[in-house]
């Protein structure tokens, strides 16, 4: 598969793509230079009927400061594909409020390396896509 990148860098200067869980459409970021996934807080409450809760996990900000965290297992869909992923449980809503006021794209996660490595993403910034071998 592959699937362009343009939308979100142009609107929100960010490769964001758009995720469906249950019906729902939401916003998450690739980002390659977050070594776990992250789902917003209020999106794990939300869907807290599919959300499988597998332990607890410390991550470090961007200042060093380390968190303990929850570790869920969410499933979602991208482009006709399931995945099945282990995100870091932490309130991100006013993390990304700016990206919101700017461009309007409200972001619920981060899809970090972990998740790229493990589902072989091929990001090209020349070309603005991602490829996906599965």
């Amino acid at each position: 598969m592959v699937y362009p990148l343009n939308y979100g860098l142009s609107k929100g200067k960010l490769p964001i793509i758009p995720v469906e869980i249950k019906g729902k459409y939401l916003c998450f970021i690739i980002d390659t230079g977050s070594t776990c996934c992250l789902i917003d807080s209020n999106v794990v409450e939300y869907f807290k009927d599919i959300v499988n809760t597998v332990g607890d996990y410390n991550i470090s900000g961007i200042d060093g400061t380390k968190h303990k965290v929850d570790l869920v297992i969410l499933p979602f869909t991208f482009e006709g594909q399931t995945y099945s992923q282990r995100f870091c449980v932490k309130s991100l809503l006013d993390a990304f409020e700016g990206i919101e006021t700017e461009s309007g794209i409200q972001i619920y996660g981060i899809l970090g390396t972990d998740f790229l490595i493990e589902n072989k993403w091929i990001i090209d910034f020349d070309k603005l896509i991602i490829t996906t071998t599965n």
